[in-house]
């Protein structure tokens, strides 16, 4: 796996694993590996790195900073797709979340590093984009089903977009039962729940870490299975 800063001495490990992507059942040369560890003042240190150089020439190293209650402190993100022609082909971004404002500082296609900020409201929701971070924003999405929530939205592929969307939604996401699910060769519990318009269906454990995602577009089906996964202790 590789990061963007190696694992210090103080950090205790926490979870693992690995997303597999698949298209109608063939599983394609796509990976988002990722690693957990816990810091002594309870705040979560994520690393990720999603490898889709051979399929689609992208290539992301990301890391999240979560506080003790699971909220963003700080988003880094390296991102390079040097065939993305017309969109962002290398950006390097920090995102700081202090007194409800974001702070954003970033270089984007080799330019001068600049700043800006967005205000937030104080329940605003964060989306970050990657898997290993989903989990917990899917499950607020479906409790806030039915009421306004503002989402923020982290946006770093299309330059129009960048540093992200901050809309007032209701939420399209439901709770849609506990199953068991096979992940491999093992049977695991989690919550299914699902984008009612958007044809997408998400398993989440009791970690609050997706499990599988599955999700149809022009008749084909999308899925993405975790694997590898060392779970966090009880």
């Amino acid at each position: 796996m590789r990061y963007m800063h190696p694992v210090q001495a103080h950090e205790r490990f926490l979870a693992a694993g690995c997303y597999r992507f698949y298209v109608d059942g063939e599983r394609r040369q796509k990976t988002e590996r990722w690693t957990m560890h816990r810091h002594a003042d309870g705040e979560t240190f994520v690393r990720i790195d999603l490898d889709a150089l051979a399929e689609e020439g992208k290539s992301i190293l990301a890391e999240a900073l979560l506080d003790a209650d699971g909220g963003l402190v700080r988003f880094d993100i390296r991102y390079e797709n040097a065939s993305f022609e017309g969109g962002v082909k290398q950006l390097g971004a920090s995102w700081h979340v202090a007194d409800e404002r974001l702070q954003i500082g970033f270089s984007l296609n080799g330019g001068e590093r600049d700043y800006t900020e967005v205000d937030l409201p104080g329940d605003c929701l964060i989306d970050l984009p990657l898997l290993a971070l989903r989990g917990e924003a899917i499950k607020r999405l479906a409790a806030e089903s039915g009421r306004a929530l503002a989402v923020y939205a982290l946006m770093y592929e299309h330059a129009p977009l960048f540093p992200g969307v901050l809309r007032n939604v209701i939420s399209p996401v439901e709770y849609a039962g506990d199953e068991v699910v096979w992940i491999g060769n093992r049977q695991r519990s989690a919550s299914r729940y699902r984008y009612v318009d958007k044809a997408a269906a998400y398993w989440i454990d009791r970690h609050g870490l997706i499990l599988k995602r599955v999700n149809s577009f022009k008749q084909r089906e999308f899925a993405v299975e975790i694997s590898n996964y060392a779970a966090p202790a009880p």
